[in-house]
């Protein structure tokens, strides 16, 4: 009977990185790499389950489906078919979210976290920021689950609410409006990483140009906000022009941009 060593070998000879065939190695075994037990038999079952694991992530299926949790902003999320995955550039808008928070003063100021998705954004802003009143809007019903799971998981008190951006009228004016809205061009999907073409396109598709959620939220969300109060967007790379004119010609002033950990525009703030 092959060992658990025997395992992680072969996680490491087929999976695309040794950080990944650490992943698959912890799921499937329950064991740490660099464990002293690895001589431990390992059962059939396991055997198999890595095998079909890693068939798998070799036709560029998303590891992180696989492994049904991800981390964002150093929280725990699950994720799966029918939700976007977490990533690491999204963190720019919820650091930069917090920083404009912070600052603000208000005791109890109102969020709207738009396209809300596995809710990763709200969470993590509602986790650090906990007297911030929060309420994430998610129009796919496959992902509203996961919203309200990970809302669960991480034991946030915000509101959850399943309903289409163009539908939506908050009861409040808000202090602070969130969106990592889809903003991928319609004619580059077919293009796209094959991890990424695993993942919704309703959390993807921005339309002709990309640009058709700017528009929506900048038409429509602005007058949701009070005085002074701040949309922030995520985009993609290169779009920052053709957003912030978005913003100007519906009022948006003082558009302030921010790089993500790569040097790319990746979040625009605009103020009533």
């Amino acid at each position: 009977m092959p060992t658990l060593h025997h395992l992680y070998r072969q996680a490491l000879s087929h999976a695309p990185s040794p950080f990944e065939a650490g992943e698959l190695f912890r799921f499937i075994t329950g064991a740490d790499p660099i464990s002293p037990d690895l001589d431990t038999p390992a059962p059939p079952a396991m055997q198999s389950e890595l095998t079909r694991l890693l068939e798998l992530r070799a036709q560029g299926y998303p590891l992180q489906y696989m492994l049904g949790s991800w981390e964002f902003y150093g929280l725990p999320f699950y994720v799966g078919p029918g939700v976007l995955i977490p990533r690491q550039d999204t963190e720019t808008l919820v650091d930069t979210a917090l920083d404009i928070l912070k600052n603000a003063g208000k005791t109890s100021p109102e969020l709207l976290d738009l396209c809300s998705g596995s809710g990763c954004i709200a969470i993590a802003i509602k986790h650090s920021f906990p007297q911030a009143k929060v309420t994430a809007l998610e129009a796919s019903a496959d992902a509203y689950t996961y919203l309200e799971k990970n809302t669960t998981l991480n034991a946030v008190d915000i509101t959850c609410t399943h309903a289409d951006l163009r539908d939506y009228k908050h009861p409040a004016p808000l202090d602070m409006i969130v969106s990592n809205p889809p903003y991928i061009p319609h004619a580059e999907l077919p293009g796209l990483q094959t991890e990424v073409t695993h993942e919704p396109a309703i959390a993807l598709d921005g339309g002709q140009d990309g640009l058709n959620f700017y528009r929506e939220i900048a038409r429509r969300y602005r007058q949701m906000l009070a005085p002074g109060g701040q949309l922030l967007l995520e985009i993609g790379a290169g779009q920052q022009d053709d957003v912030t004119e978005i913003l100007t010609s519906h009022g948006f002033v003082s558009i302030k941009q921010q790089k993500d950990l790569n040097a790319i525009t990746r979040v625009l703030a605009g103020t009533t």
